[in-house]
């Protein structure tokens, strides 16, 4: 986006002149800092040669920016009249049917992108949740050969938050629905809620604590229910003793991410 496109963006909207002419001022500055930014990475004498920080004006194209994926005026349409989470889901919809990507993405992509632009969209795009929160979104199998999601979280999902954790979830459930995909079925090969109470245990002697003190009972009832499974890339030294050697968690480390997930946001918040 050009500074005159910038400027342009808010020339319609009635405001006094000194509004105008101060932003004027702030946006014609940081043009010429990245204009210098830019010169000075064009000599190579850095690991990079572009400007790594981009330029965006509202939330729109901030996401669209941060997924470099041409989204930021559908959702900046969406926006006019729906909240956030309302239009997380539809444009995430959107993108799981392949919209907005070439013709040839395979479908664990559409999803994968799907998932982490919805949590861009309702965390404004300020956190680095959807980038380094969510470490993969694949398929997998369950015991009967049904093919369901899995999102695997990482450490720096604790930047969106409690709330907008559980919401990433939901959006991997709406996903799910839209592109028809089962349902994950929990403990179909291993006893994957005992592994997560096991887990959370550990993590709340050892490690660090979370917003709630959740009942074993909870945990289970949350797993056992959850239409996308939960994983997660082990964050910590600490390993578990009684659920080592899983088929479909392959850390015997604690999660620290997923765990943050299920505690402070799919049963805090619930």
């Amino acid at each position: 986006m050009s500074e005159n496109a910038a400027i342009s963006r808010i020339q319609g909207i009635p405001m006094p002149d000194n509004y105008l002419e101060y932003y004027s001022k702030i946006s014609e500055q940081v043009y010429q800092i990245f204009e210098k930014a830019a010169e000075a990475k064009s000599t190579l004498v850095d690991s990079s040669g572009m400007v790594e920080p981009k330029i965006a004006f509202d939330l729109a194209d901030r996401v669209a920016k941060m997924h470099d994926i041409d989204i930021a005026e559908p959702l900046r349409q969406l926006l006019k009249t729906k909240g956030k989470e309302i239009a997380a889901l539809e444009l995430s919809k959107n993108i799981a049917l392949g919209q907005f990507l070439p013709e040839d993405t395979p479908l664990e992509q559409r999803l994968d992108n799907a998932v982490r632009v919805g949590l861009a969209i309702v965390t404004e795009g300020v956190t680095i949740a959807p980038l380094q929160g969510i470490s993969s979104v694949t398929i997998k199998k369950n015991r009967d050969g049904t093919d369901y999601l899995s999102v695997s979280i990482a450490g720096p999902m604790r930047s969106a938050g409690g709330t907008e954790s559980a919401v990433t979830m939901l959006i991997a459930d709406h996903v799910r629905q839209t592109v028809g995909l089962a349902k994950y079925q929990a403990n179909s090969f291993d006893d994957e809620t005992g592994r997560f109470v096991e887990e959370l245990r550990i993590y709340e002697r050892d490690i660090g604590s979370f917003q709630y003190h959740v009942l074993d009972e909870d945990i289970i009832t949350v797993i056992s229910n959850l239409p996308v499974e939960l994983d997660g890339v082990d964050t910590d030294q600490n390993e578990v003793v009684n659920h080592k050697n899983m088929t479909r968690i392959k850390t015997d480390r604690v999660r620290g991410g997923a765990l943050r997930v299920l505690n402070d946001g799919l049963i805090g918040r619930a």
